[in-house]
């Protein structure tokens, strides 16, 4: 193979795609878990100084963490999207020269049927 040329395995692809679902719906439960009650819930540490500034501390890493896990979905489900793309557009052009060659198979063949039909009258 050329240095400038891809293989692509379509089978290895559409398990990596499949593979991919689980992890989804792993992201999905934490990030879930994290936005509803009572993941989604003000830490009730008191209202001394301390506590409030401990309270906003966990707040402040919740929401960061929260943000991750909506970014860790959205890329799962981008790159399951994309995985999918890429099987579709090698499956169409698989489909597209698989009829180009039986095209052309049966192109050869009515030349060879012609030329046999001729000697075969000869």
């Amino acid at each position: 193979m050329a240095a400038d040329e891809i293989s692509v395995d379509v089978f290895s692809l559409g398990d990596f795609r499949l593979r991919l679902q689980p992890r989804i719906d792993q992201a999905f439960a934490a990030l879930n878990a994290m936005t509803t009650s009572p993941g989604s819930d003000r830490a009730a540490l008191g209202e001394f100084s301390d506590a409030s500034e401990t309270a906003e501390r966990h707040r402040a890493l919740h929401d960061e963490y929260v943000a991750r896990l909506r970014r860790l979905v959205d890329s799962l489900t981008v790159a399951q999207t994309a995985t999918a793309g890429i099987i579709q557009v090698y499956q169409d052009a698989d489909a597209l020269n698989h009829t180009s060659a039986k095209q052309i198979e049966g192109a050869v063949g009515a030349v060879s049927e012609a030329l046999d039909g001729d000697r075969g009258h000869a």
